[in-house]
C-alpha cells in the first residue's frame, strides 16, 4: 500500500492560493443583471418623465410594463450563472437571499401604490433599491454598488424636495448609479477575466 506523501509547508500555501484563484475566476459576476435592471429602470422612468412633460400619450404610461418582462431575461440569466459556477460560497446564498426579497418587497409594493396612491413613491422605491445594492457592495467589497446604495438614499431624500414628475429622474439616477454604471464595470472585469483564464 502506497503511503500519502505528505506537504510541506510551501505546498500547502501554494495549494490554498491556487483555490483561493479558482474560487474567484468562479464567483467573478458577469455584470448582466446589473445591466439589465439599471438599463430597464433608467429607460422606464426617464420615457415616463419625458411623456409626462413632453409627449403626454396616454398609453405610454404602462412603459413600467417592461419591467415584468425584464424578470424573463433575469431567470436566464441567473440559471446561466448558477450553471457556470463551479463553486457556491455562503455569501452568495446570502446575497440571493437579499436580493429575492428585495424583488418580493419591490413586487408588493406595485401593489400597495395600485390601491393606495403616495406622494413618497419614489422615495420609498429609491430607499429600498439601496438597501441589496449597498449590502451587495459592502459584501463584495465592490465601492461601485456601495457607492450606488448611498445614492439612491440621496436621491430618496432628493426627491421627496423636487415634486413629479422630477422624482423620475431622480429614479433615473439612481438606477445608473447603482446599477447600470456597477454593470459596466463588472461585465468588463468578467471578460477581462475570461480572456485571460481561456
Amino acid at each position: 500500500m502506497e503511503q500519502e506523501k505528505e506537504m510541506t509547508g510551501h505546498e500547502s500555501l501554494e495549494l490554498i492560493a491556487s483555490m483561493i484563484q479558482r474560487t474567484r475566476r468562479d464567483y467573478l459576476d458577469s455584470g448582466l443583471s446589473a445591466l439589465l435592471w439599471g438599463s430597464v429602470i433608467s429607460f422606464c422612468s426617464l420615457a415616463a418623465y419625458l411623456n409626462q412633460v413632453a409627449w403626454h400619450i396616454p398609453r405610454f404610461d404602462y412603459i413600467w410594463f417592461l419591467t415584468f418582462a425584464a424578470v424573463i431575461p433575469q431567470v436566464i440569466i441567473a440559471v446561466r450563472e448558477a450553471k457556470a459556477r463551479k463553486i457556491k460560497t455562503y455569501e452568495e446564498g446570502y446575497m440571493g437571499g437579499i436580493w429575492i426579497s428585495f424583488a418580493i418587497a419591490v413586487f408588493l409594493l406595485n401593489f400597495i401604490f395600485a390601491r393606495y396612491n403616495s406622494e413618497a413613491q419614489a422615495a420609498i422605491y429609491l430607499m429600498l433599491y439601496g438597501v441589496p445594492t449597498f449590502a451587495t457592495g459592502y459584501s463584495r467589497r465592490f465601492a461601485p454598488m456601495l457607492i450606488g446604495g448611498i445614492a439612491c438614499w440621496g436621491f430618496a431624500v432628493l426627491s421627496l424636495y423636487v415634486g413629479y414628475p422630477n422624482t423620475l429622474l431622480c429614479i433615473t439616477g439612481g438606477a445608473l448609479i447603482a446599477w447600470f454604471i456597477p454593470g459596466l464595470i463588472l461585465r468588463r472585469r468578467y471578460l477581462n477575466a475570461k480572456k485571460t483564464h481561456v
